[in-house]
């Protein structure tokens, strides 16, 4: 129940905060906080999030830049999640693939 109890936090944290990003508000980017906060919570309770979040962070560099800029002035908890979804895992899978495929058409 707990679990389940965070899960709806974490999606109500992200996708509001994902709206306040768009709304004209006089404090520029208030809705990445939320956002951070509703994406560590989930990080930490859903491994497919946590993998998806990870690989977003991957395929987009300057949303993963974003991230890190803002992630020194969030709670611990972000910080953590920052650290947790860091994208290298997904460059050194990408480079095994790429030298596997390499190593395979050479062996030909």
């Amino acid at each position: 129940m707990r679990r389940i109890l965070f899960l709806v936090i974490g999606w109500v944290c992200l996708v509001g905060g994902f709206l306040l990003c768009f709304v004209p508000l006089p404090i520029p980017l208030i809705g990445i906080v939320p956002f951070l906060i509703g994406a560590a919570i989930l990080s930490q309770y859903s491994k497919p999030f946590r993998r998806a979040f990870q690989y977003l962070r991957h395929r987009f560099e300057w949303f993963s830049q974003t991230i890190e800029r803002v992630a020194h002035r969030t709670p611990e908890m972000v910080r953590h999640m920052v650290h947790r979804t860091n994208p290298i895992a997904h460059v050194r899978l990408a480079r095994k693939k790429a030298r596997r495929k390499h190593h395979d058409v050479h062996s030909l």
